[in-house]
């Protein structure tokens, strides 16, 4: 049977800020209906805390979304960068 994957998904970028570090920006696929919503379920994840900003959120084409199996109400951390 073919795994069930999101009909929309996007991929949202966040700039953190480590206490006593330097920044770092996090990157999400994230499996929601609109750009809002995504954004919102970004800023609810695990490591993600008060004072985070989202940066930008780009909506993944159906190719995009089958390269990363992304499925249904998924929220997928693409890890954490330090920001030079």
């Amino acid at each position: 049977m073919a795994e069930k994957l999101a009909e929309q998904g996007w991929l949202v970028r966040v700039a953190t800020m480590d206490a006593g570090s330097r920044p770092a920006v996090m990157y999400f696929a994230v499996a929601r209906n609109s750009a809002r919503e995504a954004m919102a379920a970004v800023l609810e994840y695990p490591g993600v805390e008060l004072g985070d900003e989202v940066t930008w959120a780009d909506q993944l084409t159906s190719t995009e979304i089958r390269s990363y199996r992304l499925r249904p109400n998924e929220v997928r951390t693409y890890g954490k960068r330090r920001r030079t």
